[in-house]
C-alpha cells in the first residue's frame, strides 16, 4: 500500500502551513516534506492525540538509528524546526527537548573518491563498451558521465536536463532545477558542447529533438536515476576500480579538486577564485565548496610547494 501523501495526523494542519512557508521562501522542500510525512505517519500510529510529549520524540529518533549519521541529522533538522513551529502556533506540544547536536561533518560525509586521470580515462572507456553493443545506452552513459566530470553539476541536474537547454550557438548549459529550485548557466568548452550535440543528433536517439524533450534517454524516456547508478556501478567495476565502488556523486567532487589543483600548477590565486568555483557549482556558499576539497596528496603537495616559494622568498627580504 502506497504511503500518503498528504499529512494525516493532528498536527497535519501546522506541518502544512509549516511547508508552504519554507516554500514561500523559495526552496523546494520537496525532500524535507517527506521527511516529515514520515514522521507524521509515525505520529498517527504512537500518538493519534494531542499532546505530544518528548518521549514520543524520542522514541522516534531511536527508529532512525538505522540511517547514516548524515541522514539521521537531516532528519532531525525538518522535524525539530516543525514541531517548534508547530508549538509556536498553539499546538500541544509539551516539555519539547532540545534538538540533539549533529555529527561533525567529518563523520557524516563519507571521504569522497578522487578519479585520477587514468581512472576517468579507464571509467569512459568501460561506459563506451557497455552492452548492448551498438545501441543508445552506452553512449548515453558515457555522455552522462562525462558531462558530470567536465562540469562538476549534480547527477539529479543532468537528469533533469531538455534539450534546449543546451545553446550550442552561445555554448551554455542552463540548469532549471538546481538544488533548492535554483537556476543557473554553466559556460561549456567547445568539445563538450560538440559531444551533447552529437549526442542529440545520435541516429540511435529517436526521442526527439525538440527544446522540451529530456537530454538524456533510454528507451523512449528520460534517464531514470537507478539506471544511471546501475550502469556507473558497472563501469567502475569493468574499469577494476576497488571496493567500495564510487558513488556518482564522487565524480563532482573530482571535478572540484582537479580544477583547485590545475589553479594551484598554473600559480593562480585559489581562495580568490575559490568564489567562481562556488557559483559553478551552485553552491550557497564558500564554505560549502570548501568541504569538497578533501585533503587528498595533489592538494597538499601544491599547496606544500606554494607554501615553499612564499617562504623562500621571505627568507629573501630578511636579514
Amino acid at each position: 500500500m502506497t504511503p500518503p501523501r498528504v499529512f494525516t495526523s493532528w498536527l497535519a494542519s501546522h506541518f502544512e502551513s509549516f511547508v508552504a512557508l519554507r516554500q514561500a521562501s523559495g526552496a523546494v522542500y520537496a525532500a524535507q516534506r517527506t521527511k516529515l510525512l514520515a514522521f507524521d505517519r509515525y505520529l498517527g500510529k504512537v500518538a493519534a492525540q494531542p499532546p505530544l510529549v518528548a518521549e514520543t520524540l524520542l522514541r522516534y529518533l531511536g527508529t532512525l538509528q538505522h540511517l547514516s549519521p548524515r541522514a539521521r541529522d537531516n532528519v532531525v533538522t525538518v522535524v525539530w524546526a516543525a514541531v517548534t513551529y508547530a508549538q509556536r502556533h498553539g499546538a500541544e506540544v509539551e516539555g519539547l527537548p532540545q534538538r540533539p547536536s549533529g555529527s561533525p561533518w567529518w563523520w557524516r560525509q563519507r571521504t569522497p573518491y578522487i578519479f585520477s586521470a587514468s581512472e576517468v580515462a579507464s571509467l569512459l572507456a568501460a561506459a563506451r563498451q557497455a552492452p548492448p553493443a551498438n545501441r543508445l545506452r552506452p553512449v548515453t552513459i558515457a555522455t552522462l558521465l562525462g558531462l558530470l566530470l567536465t562540469t562538476g553539476m549534480r547527477i539529479g541536474e543532468a537528469l533533469a536536463l531538455n534539450v534546449g537547454d543546451l545553446d550550442r550557438r552561445e555554448r551554455m548549459l542552463t540548469i532549471r532545477k538546481g538544488k533548492f529550485g535554483k537556476t543557473r548557466i554553466l559556460p561549456l568548452r567547445e568539445s563538450t558542447v560538440q559531444v551533447l550535440a552529437n549526442y542529440i543528433d545520435h541516429p540511435l536517439r529517436r526521442l526527439g529533438r525538440e527544446t522540451s524533450a529530456p537530454l538524456f534517454v533510454l528507451r523512449r524516456r528520460r534517464l531514470s536515476y537507478p539506471t544511471a547508478r546501475v550502469a556507473f556501478h558497472d563501469a567502475c567495476r569493468t574499469a577494476r576500480l576497488s571496493e567500495p565502488l564510487p558513488r556518482i556523486h564522487d565524480l563532482r567532487h573530482t571535478f572540484a579538486v582537479c580544477r583547485v589543483t590545475a589553479w594551484y600548477e598554473q600559480g593562480q590565486e585559489v581562495d580568490a577564485l575559490l568564489p567562481a568555483l562556488s557559483t559553478y557549482l551552485g553552491h550557497l556558499s564558500v564554505e560549502k565548496t570548501r568541504c569538497y576539497l578533501v585533503t587528498n596528496g595533489t592538494l597538499l603537495e601544491q599547496a606544500a610547494l606554494r607554501f615553499g616559494r612564499q617562504t623562500s622568498a621571505l627568507d629573501e627580504v630578511l636579514p
